[in-house]
């Protein structure tokens, strides 16, 4: 029933998406089919806005709806407009943007991301957006209050126009949990990490009696991904960089005792070794029971046809239990000569009405508090009949919120080689006798690109 639901859910995107574009929005032949014409008027005195985008299908789909619906909103405003997405590499995207701000041709507006920007920031390619919030008297107490944290990338301003809130929640393989006699819906309200500790043990007793053992597991761990990796290991005392001390964190007793809990579950066959698999390759191929990730992954999840329900985060630690958050968005080219037609995307993407359009693609959890709450949602109906309150921040539980960019506030010019390093890293873990072997390792190799 629930697959029903779910081809049911993408075709009513799918309808959306077409009425808003007036082009398909379904699987193509190949990515570049999609978001990669002009959208707009053919009007030849129509102002042409470029904007860079990450060239995946996901991101397509989502700047061909965005700018679908903001050439609508302009023209109701008397505005000609015409939007000219520009593809680039996701394998190049960074070195790309940067050589196309060199050769003054970069596009006016950027798709970019929390972990990246402040790098962009401080060499000048994004535009402060301060000025033009404050200009605007933009309304701040209508948005989560963790939204805009993410895009304060360089001296406390803000950078980029977040469009999403993103959390990890722990993702669930309904029919994996139910062929296993596992009650997952207890765990609704919360649960602590030796709760589902517990629960993997139980589902790998029960793995281990299927002729595939060996190519599946209780969990799909993603603790290569900093958002994951740095919350567990705050919450055990550790930390991987403190950009304020200026100092790797690998020979701390907490981060050394988080390095022992991740390396204790591989050798328990509960995730899988991080040096043979890429975070939600055996979730996506029914092959995990539970993942570990944000929002943008559910069209993925629905594509590969897994019944799907989200469970928050287990409070993970023995005291302070920590959850990391950030979110994507779009910059102004400190280049462009239409800087004020750039920021009237960036507010559309962040207005109800941009919020819905990316609503609609099933990726987002909207940053207006109004639809974050709504039960009746464009965003939570993506997935009707399955409760998606894990993906919104809690007003309630333990958990301490903090950014995902632990390396912020460093040297702009290294801070992405820190957070490559210890990814890079921890799918060295298995490779060590012990986990103090391994953080002095670890240890080293970090400093060595500080």
């Amino acid at each position: 029933m629930i697959k029903k639901i779910l081809r049911l859910s993408v075709l009513l995107c799918m309808t959306v998406a077409m009425v808003l574009s007036g082009t398909a929005c379904g699987r193509p032949g190949n990515d570049d089919e999609i978001g990669s014409g002009p959208i707009g008027s053919d009007d030849p005195d129509a102002v042409v806005l470029q904007i860079a985008y990450q060239q995946d299908s996901s991101e397509a789909r989502i700047v061909t709806a965005l700018a679908s619906g903001f050439v609508k909103e302009q023209e109701a405003k008397g505005v000609s407009v015409r939007v000219v997405p520009v593809g680039i590499s996701a394998a190049t995207y960074n070195q790309t943007v940067l050589q196309m701000y060199k050769g003054g041709n970069l596009p006016d507006v950027v798709y970019t991301y929390d972990d990246y920007a402040s790098q962009w920031a401080e060499n000048g390619v994004f535009e402060n957006l301060d000025p033009y919030f404050e200009k605007d008297s933009f309304d701040f107490s209508k948005y989560d209050e963790n939204a805009f944290e993410p895009a304060r990338v360089y001296n406390g301003a803000v950078y980029y126009a977040p469009r999403e809130y993103n959390q990890p929640v722990v993702y669930v393989n309904t029919s994996l949990m139910q062929q296993f006699g596992i009650d997952y819906t207890q765990y609704a309200d919360g649960w602590m990490w030796d709760e589902m500790v517990s629960v993997l043990r139980t589902i790998r007793t029960k793995m281990n009696e299927l002729p595939n053992a060996d190519y599946v597991y209780p969990l799909d761990s993603s603790f290569e991904w900093s958002a994951m990796l740095n919350a567990f290991v705050r919450s055990e005392g550790g930390y991987l960089f403190d950009a304020q001390t200026k100092t790797a964190g690998f020979n701390r007793a907490g981060t050394q005792a988080a390095m022992g809990k991740i390396k204790q579950l591989i050798d328990d066959k509960l995730i899988a070794d991080l040096r043979s698999t890429t975070s939600g390759a055996a979730f996506l191929n029914g092959n995990a029971a539970m993942w570990i990730m944000s929002r943008p992954r559910v069209s993925s999840c629905i594509e590969g046809e897994i019944d799907l329900a989200f469970l928050p985060m287990p409070l993970m630690g023995a005291e302070e239990h920590y959850v990391c958050y950030g979110n994507t968005g779009y910059a102004i080219s400190s280049r462009s000569e239409k800087k004020d037609l750039a920021w009237e995307f960036c507010k559309y993407v962040m207005s109800e009405s941009g919020q819905e359009v990316f609503s609609a693609t099933g990726n987002c959890v909207p940053i207006l508090l109004s639809m974050q709450q709504d039960e009746n949602a464009t965003w939570r109906k993506f997935l009707d009949g399955v409760d998606q309150s894990a993906f919104v921040r809690s007003q309630t539980s333990e958990y301490t919120y903090i950014l995902s960019t632990y390396a912020r506030g460093y040297d702009q010019s290294k801070e992405r080689g820190i957070y490559n390093k210890v990814s890079q890293l921890i799918g060295e873990l298995s490779n060590y006798s012990s986990a103090a072997a391994f953080c002095t390792y670890a240890q080293g190799q970090v400093e060595g690109v500080m």
